[in-house]
């Protein structure tokens, strides 16, 4: 049997349920402590129903993690839904850390390409509204398929996508896989696609990026330093002046924009135990929007890096796609 198929097999007996919140019964996976206060809500929206207020200072049970809600409890008494902003993602601690993964990791269980024009929309049905459209040869990590519908997480929402634009699907398999028939881990987020010259440079940034990934493999013990191995941020590389966040204030910067590609690929190593995070700043309490609040890594100067090392006893190479709005990045085996 091809690969293709196999894979294709996969998908078709695959039956995960898109996650919902339960009851106050549930176990908490993490604790945490409120940056600011703030309302908890019965339901992840704005407009929800009021159920009660969080002090600044107040610690909690976290029940669920969404993209941009958190499912929490507070002294047995209140159970709700809270914006991620709210919380001081530092303080977050897993409630049994041999079984619990990172706070802000998302397991994406899938790897796959794109056939024809195929939109994201924010529900797995067809009428629902576009968020963005990938066209052929875009790559992207999938969460999980439920009913032929792939799930991502488009900026700080869920975004799904039928399945039957794909060209071809591959599993994760963590640490199973070798060389290229599947990834380790994967992640994608997602980029703006206007046409201003401040963007399309970024968008050049990006791809410059993750072309220099290419440049190297990790062994055993190697360290990923982001500033020194996939910078210098210059024009000599092949970087050019796009907005970038500097001291709190957008600036133009040669290589804005590579502090998603760092932040995305934090987002590939929180799903790895078996690579260490070495150094890791996040941009501040706003964070980065094109990611969940609190999942980023900033870049780009003495005080902003993003530094790993391969604990793996195999080596490990990292791969990035641009395309469409999709930065998708991969760990593959080297081996």
């Amino acid at each position: 049997m091809t690969r293709r198929f196999l894979a294709l097999l996969l998908l078709c007996l695959l039956a995960r349920p898109v996650s919902q919140a339960e009851p106050a019964g549930r176990t908490a996976l993490y604790t945490g402590q409120m940056r600011v206060s703030g309302t908890v809500l019965d339901k992840p929206d704005t407009s929800a129903k009021r159920l009660g207020y969080l002090p600044q200072g107040a610690f909690l049970d976290i029940i669920e993690v969404e993209p941009d809600w958190l499912l929490i409890r507070y002294r047995d008494t209140l159970t709700g839904y809270i914006r991620r902003s709210y919380l001081n993602d530092v303080t977050v601690k897993p409630m049994d850390p041999a079984v619990t993964p990172p706070y802000a990791a998302v397991e994406c269980g899938w790897l796959a390409w794109v056939l024809d024009d195929a939109p994201i929309l924010t529900a797995p049905e067809e009428n629902a509204q576009t968020l963005i459209t990938l066209h052929k040869g875009a790559r992207l990590a999938i969460i999980d398929i439920t009913d032929g519908w792939g799930r991502i997480i488009y900026h700080r929402q869920y975004g799904y996508i039928d399945t039957r634009h794909f060209s071809e699907i591959l599993p994760v398999n963590k640490a199973e896989a070798q060389g290229d028939e599947a990834p380790i881990a994967a992640y994608t987020s997602f980029y703006r696609i206007t046409t201003d010259q401040s963007n399309l440079n970024r968008i050049e940034n990006l791809k410059v990026a993750c072309g220099r990934f290419g440049l190297y493999t990790l062994n055993s013990g190697d360290r990923l330093n982001f500033n020194e191995h996939i910078g210098p941020y210059s024009r000599r590389i092949g970087y050019l002046p796009a907005n970038a966040l500097v001291k709190g204030e957008v600036v133009q910067s040669y290589g804005g924009g590579t502090c998603q590609v760092s932040s995305t690929l934090y987002n590939v190593i929180l799903q790895l135990p078996g690579i260490d995070i070495l150094r890791r700043r996040a941009h501040g309490p706003a964070a980065a929007s094109y990611l969940p609040h609190g999942a980023d890594a900033a870049v780009g100067s003495d005080t902003q890096n993003f530094i790993i090392r391969n604990a793996y006893p195999y080596p490990v190479r990292i791969d990035g796609t641009v395309q469409d709005g999709a930065l998708t990045i991969a760990v593959y085996r080297a081996d």
